[in-house]
């Protein structure tokens, strides 16, 4: 399965609202998380989550567009929009590539780079949310195979492009490899959600990069080096083929931290928005299985508007949509690692193990779930994912070293 998104993918971050993240910015430039740019990264990651439910709710609910035989140009576009989530991840992609591996960057850069503090910092972002979801979305699983809902999905014979045999997922070895991010490398995904996938690439990502970097920028003597680079290519030769395809895209995201920023007006920022978006959906419309080209080059495109996006330096005020990108963003990984089970479910319940033609009434129930996948994620997110930071801080006094600072 290809996509079940990322995002997070998809995306997993919170660096930017870190007090203490700064990206690559003139001196004496206000502090990144109120800026424009702050927000406007905040629009893509939510834009990015909501685009990876909403191609969930299509392929669970409805038929290939293939298999339309009238209509097809009123639902067309819906379609289009619709079978995005692949690309999604690949956004979440360079958003985590720049904003974590950024912060990599400037601390070995400046010399205060603590493997102890880095790890707090991401496993804390990570498991926060993880452990909940697993629980949560396996006790959901479990209660749908017990009653033998819609066995032809749960057992991944509806031909919707995304569903598999959940049954022999539903093992305390799956379990612990989603938890510990070996999942499609030792173990299969956890149950019915497959978009776990994207886990295992954004934690390898974290480790790889920075035991790279330490490698040919690190204050380090030359043996230390020497074991960074050892356990570099290790863990290269761990994750395997699948992974590695993505490490670039996630890299082009480290790239654009190093970078210089320049200054913008709206216009250029707008034009960019637009020239992206029907360059994002003519290049997704490629081979559903499987990396190609396309992937690459989404992801640069998606660099490009990411730079120029940058260039919103100054401070943000109360703009319109200063609240809504910040409200989506902050509980997109909620979003991101809830919202498959619920959908399984909920596509149990009402087409079982067929699928619908497009139609109003059909669509306006797809909308529901849609929103229903949202709405629920909310207060989990509240319970979770907004209390990131206060329990890393919390955690911090207890395992890193007096004096600490560095994010």
């Amino acid at each position: 399965m290809r996509v079940n998104f990322e995002a997070l993918a998809a995306n997993f971050i919170d660096k930017q609202r870190d007090p203490t993240f700064t990206a690559t910015m003139p001196s004496g430039a206000p502090r990144f998380q109120t800026t424009v740019a702050s927000v406007l990264l905040d629009a893509v990651r939510g834009v990015a989550a909501l685009l990876v439910c909403a191609y969930h709710v299509r392929y669970l609910l409805f038929m290939d567009f293939s298999q339309l035989t009238v209509h097809r140009s009123l639902w067309f576009l819906p379609y289009v929009l619709c079978g995005l989530g692949h690309q999604a991840v690949l956004v979440f992609f360079v958003l985590s590539g720049y904003l974590v591996g950024g912060s990599a960057i400037r601390s070995i850069e400046r010399g205060k780079w603590s493997w102890r503090d880095y790890l707090l910092h991401r496993g804390v972002r990570l498991w926060l949310v993880l452990v909940p979801a697993l629980l949560i979305g396996g006790a959901i699983d479990a209660v749908a195979l017990h009653r033998h809902l819609a066995p032809a999905l749960y057992g991944g014979l509806v031909p919707n492009h995304m569903t598999f045999d959940v049954r022999p997922n539903m093992t305390w070895k799956a379990f612990f490899g989603s938890l510990f991010f070996v999942q499609k490398i030792l173990t299969p995904v956890f149950g019915s959600n497959g978009a776990l996938w994207s886990l295992a690439n954004e934690f390898w990502y974290y480790m790889i990069f920075p035991l790279g970097l330490l490698v040919v920028r690190g204050r380090y003597a030359l043996w230390q080096r020497l074991l960074c680079a050892a356990a570099c290519v290790a863990a290269c030769w761990f994750v395997g083929h699948d992974i590695l395809l993505l490490l670039p895209v996630w890299l082009l995201g480290a790239l654009l931290a190093a970078l210089p920023v320049r200054a913008n007006p709206a216009w250029v920022r707008w034009v960019a928005v637009l020239l992206y978006c029907p360059f994002f959906i003519a290049f997704s419309r490629g081979d559903p299985s499987g990396l190609n080209t396309r992937d690459y080059l989404i992801s640069a495109g998606t660099f490009v508007l990411l730079w120029v996006l940058l260039g919103a330096q100054k401070p943000h005020g109360e703009e319109w949509f200063v609240k809504p990108s910040r409200e989506v963003a902050g509980f997109s990984y909620t979003l991101y690692l809830f919202h498959t089970p619920l959908l399984m479910v909920l596509a149990a319940l009402l087409v079982g193990d067929s699928r619908w033609f497009p139609s109003l009434p059909h669509a306006a129930v797809g909308l529901a779930c849609f929103a229903l996948a949202v709405a629920l994620s909310y207060p989990i997110a509240r319970l979770t994912e907004f209390h990131t930071a206060a329990v890393r801080d919390w955690l911090a006094g207890y395992v890193l070293p007096r004096g600490s600072s560095d994010r």
